[in-house]
Order: structure tokens, then C-alpha cells, then sequence
């Protein structure tokens, strides 16, 4: 046996001992401590090594972690993927204040800067934060996510695209076992609709966010399996495809269905090259004639009586429903008291991650069921456009536009300009995976969350990579 295989072999089976003796425990909700120990040592001896493999371990691991926030350890934070993320910020900014540079073709690259200008803006709204510890930890977590899936995963691809094929087949594994499971759970119950929204757990809190990282690696594993042409590979990406649809179906998560939909639809215009300027022409005048036909829309949605189903075709119209459906009415609420917050301040915003602690005045009792509440446990704003505005202001709802206009304009300028084959496949993915999120995130938001964050994060880092390396062809060809 190669001592290449040998090595990556005893890494993974460390990988796997390592978490079957984490759950083992968190089962048995006992002896932490024997984990924490592996988890340190591991990440160390890594960390120093081997940070390339560190980075491997940290997408597989990331879809299986779970929150450790119980009476013993109220830590409140994913594990073991995010004290991963921490410990590679940590080596990033060592290295950045050791080296005292950083590449310019990242460092000023459009998506970059679109950063710089989220966590700035941000960094200013913490300090005129309602709740300044809320907010700082908030903004903690931000850089933690951000420089390890943005930042390291750009030093990690950048001399070879293949290591981005390699970073999202194992979150794709890790996906995977996590759909088996909640499969093989809902299975037990039944595939009743209402246990599809729990079965899930302890991997991901609820049905929506389940949902929503299915839709968004399913164009991945889909554009990956026509790109390779190795047969092995084939059959693994068409093997987790199904897979990955099995769990997308059975996730009941209508906003994660319509998210596909509207990925289809993209893929649609970037094969018939359709310029971008276009394309965002269509969306605001679209969005002109829905603001001047939203009493009408909202009349016809509140005659539809249409609850949640475990039919496929009710469950569908259910969507429309805001007169009876619970779930449909409370996004109304959250939506309603997200506005009323704007209203109140503007330019700063209530502070980052503040929401949830503040939105509870703001309801209106007309848009109130029986799953709301005042007691700031209820969760965010259900959108990843009114939640940053109502918490960082009218500005920061600008950086998060920003975030949003550059990715997909380097995603599809990137695509239409690549000259070989793993380029064009991966800018195609990223980019229909973000508009998957980015549609997604008008009914809910999860980047607060690490299962999120990595592949939202992961897909700028792969478009800054390629439109980079495309501008580098440019030059050397000229």
C-alpha cells in the first residue's frame, strides 16, 4: 500500500472512531471530556501538519455536528466543526500578522472587498448595539465562519481546483449520512409530514434549514456528476444525488422546492447566455409589479385555506396559504415586527444578532398564532434581507445586497468566460447554489448557523478563485 493512501486511510478512520465516540457520549450524555481531549490533540497535530486535511475534516464533520449547549457545558456553539473554524482563524491571522501581506488578487478581488464592507459595517453597529455583548459575539462567530470558509478555503483551492472537488465531496459525505439517518427516523415514524419536521435532529435544529442545504447541493453533486468522467465518481455523485433528493423530497420545506425551481430557471438563462444586466432588469421590474399588485396578491393568498400536507400538491398550495397555515402567518409576524424595527432606527439598526431579544413590541396581534412568542426564544426574522436590516440598518442591508450582486455577477461572468472543463462546471454550480440560497433566504435565514456558513462561504471562495484565475489566463495569453 502507497504510504499517501496508508496515511489518508488512518486519517479517516481516526475521523470516524473519533465521532462514534462523540455521539457515543452525547447519547449517553457523559464523559465529555474523552472527546474534548481527541478533538484538541486532533485539531493541533493539524493544525500544524496538516491544514489542508484539517480543512477536509472540517466539511465532513460539519454536517454531523451538534450544539453542545446543555447544563454542564453552555457553550452554545457547533461541535466539533465551529472550535475547527476557531482554530483556523486563529492560524490564519497568525500567519497574516507573521507575513504582514496577503495576495492582492484576493485581497481586492470584488467579492472581498463586498466582505470587508459587511463585517466593517457590522464592526460599527456592534458598538450602538441594544445588547453590545449579544452583538460582539454575533460578529465573533461572523469572523469565524467567514475566514475559514471564505478566506482558508481560497488558500486551500487556489493552485488547484481539484481540492474544491475534494473539499465538497466531503461535506457531500457527510450530508449524506445525515439524510440516511433522518431517513431511516422518519421511516420508523411513518413519513407522516408532521414528524418530517423534527426527524432531523440533533444534526439540524428544524425541517427548513434541513431543507435548504439539500437545495443547495444538489446543482453541486448534479453538475460535478457530468463533469468528471471517471466511472467510479459517476456512480458515487449519482448515487448521493438520489440520495439527496430522497431527503429534499421528504423535507417537506416548500421554500426549499421553490429555491430548486428557481435554480432550474437561472441555469435556463446562463445556457442561453443571457446577459446579467438583463437578468436583474427582469427581477426589479418584476419586483415593481408585485409591489403594485400586493393587495390583490394578498387578498387571493388569504382566501386559501390550503394547510400543510403530507401531499405533495396540497402541501404545494399550502404555500400561499396566510389565512389558516400557522407557519405561513408567523413569517407574516416576524416580517410585520422586522419592519416596525427598521421604522424605529433606520441607519444603525438594533445591533447584530439582536433580533430575536427585540422584536417581540413590534407584533401586531392580527399576524400572532399559537407558535408565537415574547420571551426572545423564538428564532430570527425569517429572511436574510429584513433580519440584517432591521438589526444593522438600511446600510447593512446594502452590504448584504452587495455580497449578493458580486457573487452572481463574477459567478456568471466567470462561467461564460472559463475555457476548461472543472472551471466552467464548478462557476455554473456555485453560482445556481447561491441563487438557490439567495431565493431561500427571503422566507428564512441561516447563516448564523456553521451548516450554512460553510458552503454559502466555501461557494465565494470557489467563484473569487475562478473569475481570479480566468483574469490570470487573460493577462499571461496578451
Amino acid at each position: 500500500m502507497k504510504p499517501e493512501l496508508r496515511n489518508k486511510l488512518i486519517l479517516w478512520a481516526c475521523v470516524g472512531i473519533y465521532l462514534l465516540v462523540n455521539l457515543y457520549c452525547i447519547w449517553k450524555k457523559e464523559f465529555f471530556f474523552i472527546p474534548a481531549i481527541a478533538l484538541v490533540v486532533g485539531v493541533l497535530y493539524l493544525l500544524v501538519y496538516r491544514v489542508n486535511w484539517l480543512m477536509y475534516v472540517m466539511a465532513f464533520v460539519t454536517p454531523l455536528s451538534v450544539v453542545m449547549n446543555n447544563e454542564k457545558f453552555q457553550l452554545g456553539i457547533s461541535m466539533p466543526s465551529e472550535f475547527i473554524m476557531i482554530a483556523l482563524t486563529l492560524l490564519f491571522f497568525c500567519r497574516l500578522l507573521y507575513d504582514l501581506k496577503w495576495d492582492k488578487r484576493w485581497a481586492l478581488h470584488p467579492i472581498s472587498i463586498a466582505v470587508y464592507a459587511y463585517l466593517i459595517w457590522m464592526l460599527m453597529t456592534c458598538v450602538t448595539s441594544e445588547r453590545p455583548v449579544v452583538s460582539f459575539k454575533f460578529l465573533a462567530s461572523k469572523i469565524w465562519f467567514i475566514t475559514s470558509c471564505y478566506f482558508m478555503v481560497i488558500q486551500l483551492i487556489k493552485n488547484d481546483l481539484k481540492n474544491a472537488v475534494k473539499f465538497l465531496d466531503c461535506y457531500t459525505v457527510g450530508l449524506v449520512i445525515v439524510v440516511i439517518y433522518t431517513t431511516i427516523h422518519h421511516a420508523i415514524m411513518g413519513f407522516t409530514e408532521h414528524s418530517g419536521h423534527w426527524v432531523m435532529t440533533p444534526f439540524y435544529n428544524d425541517h427548513t434549514a434541513y431543507g435548504a442545504v439539500l437545495a443547495f447541493f444538489i446543482p453541486i453533486v448534479a453538475g460535478l456528476f457530468f463533469q468528471t468522467e471517471q466511472k467510479g465518481k459517476k456512480w458515487f455523485y449519482l448515487l448521493c444525488g438520489l440520495i439527496l433528493l430522497t431527503g429534499l423530497y421528504l423535507s417537506y420545506c416548500r421554500a426549499a422546492w421553490l429555491s430548486v425551481i428557481a435554480m432550474l430557471g437561472v441555469w435556463l438563462v446562463m445556457k442561453l447566455k443571457i446577459k446579467f444586466s438583463w437578468l436583474v432588469m427582469t427581477v426589479a421590474v418584476l419586483g415593481v409589479l408585485f409591489y403594485f399588485s400586493s393587495d390583490d396578491i394578498l387578498y387571493r393568498m388569504g382566501r386559501n385555506s390550503q394547510d400543510t400536507s403530507g401531499d405533495l400538491v396540497e402541501h404545494i398550495q399550502s404555500m400561499s396559504n396566510i389565512s389558516t397555515d400557522a407557519s405561513n402567518v408567523e413569517r407574516l409576524n416576524r416580517w410585520t415586527a422586522a419592519m416596525g424595527m427598521i421604522k424605529e432606527r433606520p441607519v444603525l439598526g438594533w445591533g447584530p444578532g439582536t433580533y430575536q431579544f427585540e422584536y417581540a413590541p413590534f407584533q401586531k396581534s392580527e399576524y400572532q398564532t399559537i407558535i408565537s412568542t415574547d420571551f426572545g426564544d423564538g428564532g430570527n426574522a425569517h429572511s436574510e434581507y429584513l433580519g440584517p436590516c432591521a438589526e444593522t440598518g438600511i446600510v447593512g442591508l446594502l452590504t448584504v445586497l452587495a455580497l449578493l450582486v458580486t457573487s452572481l455577477y463574477s459567478g456568471i461572468r466567470a462561467y461564460s468566460r472559463a475555457s476548461d472543463s472543472l472551471s466552467r462546471t464548478l462557476a455554473l454550480c456555485m453560482t445556481l447554489a447561491l441563487v438557490g440560497y439567495f431565493i431561500h433566504g427571503f422566507l428564512n435565514n441561516f447563516l448564523d448557523t456553521d451548516k450554512l456558513s460553510l458552503p454559502f462561504w466555501a461557494a465565494f471562495a470557489v467563484i473569487t478563485v475562478v473569475s481570479n484565475g480566468i483574469a490570470e489566463r487573460k493577462v499571461v495569453e496578451q
